[in-house]
């Protein structure tokens, strides 16, 4: 494994796989959502979040142990009912260290990435019953690339897309979303390729409904006091397709390739406008082209705070 090839592997794995990128009442949330933006809003929000993502390759007694970590600030407004317009700039490090025989190599590289744009339609189709909600959305984005260089396309993306949300007898929920990334090339006529990606995401509303008794054991009011705004425990499985990376229209071979997450999270209430939230992505498929660097172990943790 030559240090040429470990810094081409570098280079193909920023810019082709890690580098993605509510009304006033309680919601179900994706939390790992396309471009760390907020699904089904719906009004004026701030999203952060860090998402801390480890990768690894072996090949020929040599390999590449990497971390990468992903800070987006994601700025959502609703400005005018059922339109709401969003805006993530996402903030990267990545560190990775190279075994090349008896030889130790470490890169660390930091930056900001391509600034990223959507506008999100929640009136395709909406109906609400008493306890529960069906919603169908739309969504239109834009990759610009505003990055630095070793983390920017150098080209613009854009991106089409449906949301759907369900609610029952509020507590239980389940939103999908589905989105297609059309990828064009630079002024060197590479491009990173097409990409698809789904996210399926049930969740159970938790909450303290009834308030206990003054003579309750402690642990029925502590349950009380913790859960008064409610938690939403979240099952999302989420899965991607990227299509090889081009090079003057020529395929570039180790790049592309499918993989799905099983991801279980918490997002816990502490106020009606406060959100915190935790996720632990698990790799459960992995089948990148050729020889690539794979995911292996993730977590974010981050907040949402409704203006």
């Amino acid at each position: 494994m030559s240090r040429s090839r470990t810094k081409s592997w570098l280079t193909l794995l920023l810019l082709t796989g890690c580098v993605g990128i509510s009304s006033q009442r309680l919601q179900a949330q994706t939390i790992i959502a396309p471009a760390g933006r907020t699904l089904f809003s719906r009004s004026s929000l701030v999203r952060s979040f860090a998402e801390i993502d480890r990768f690894s390759l072996d090949e020929d007694g040599n390999s590449v142990r990497g971390t990468q970590y992903v800070m987006p600030l994601a700025l959502v407004y609703g400005f005018y009912p059922k339109w709401t317009v969003i805006v993530a700039e996402p903030y990267v490090v990545v560190d990775v260290t190279s075994r090349m025989g008896t030889q130790t190599v470490h890169q660390s590289l930091n930056g900001l990435a391509d600034t990223q744009f959507f506008v999100q339609y929640d009136g395709l189709y909406s109906r609400n019953s008493p306890g529960g909600l069906t919603r169908l959305s739309g969504v239109f984005g834009l990759q610009a690339p505003t990055g630095a260089h070793r983390f920017s396309t150098r080209a613009f993306e854009y991106t089409g897309g449906l949301i759907f949300e369900k609610g029952v007898r509020l507590k239980y929920f389940f939103t999908g979303d589905f989105q297609y990334t059309f990828a064009t090339e630079n002024g060197r006529q590479v491009s990173v390729g097409n990409s698809a990606r789904f996210d399926a995401v049930p969740a159970y509303f938790l909450i303290s409904r009834e308030r206990a008794p003054r003579d309750a054991r402690w642990t029925r009011k502590a349950y009380d006091r913790i859960f008064r705004n409610g938690a939403f425990l979240i099952l999302e499985f989420n899965g991607s397709w990227h299509g090889h990376a081009t090079n003057q229209g020529a395929e570039i071979p180790n790049t592309g390739g499918t993989t799905l997450m099983i991801s279980p999270g918490i997002q816990y209430f502490p106020s009606r406008r406060l959100v915190l939230e935790f996720s632990v992505p698990i790799p459960a498929v992995r089948e990148l082209n050729g020889i690539q660097p794979k995911p292996n172990t993730s977590f974010l943790v981050g907040f949402r705070y409704l203006f």
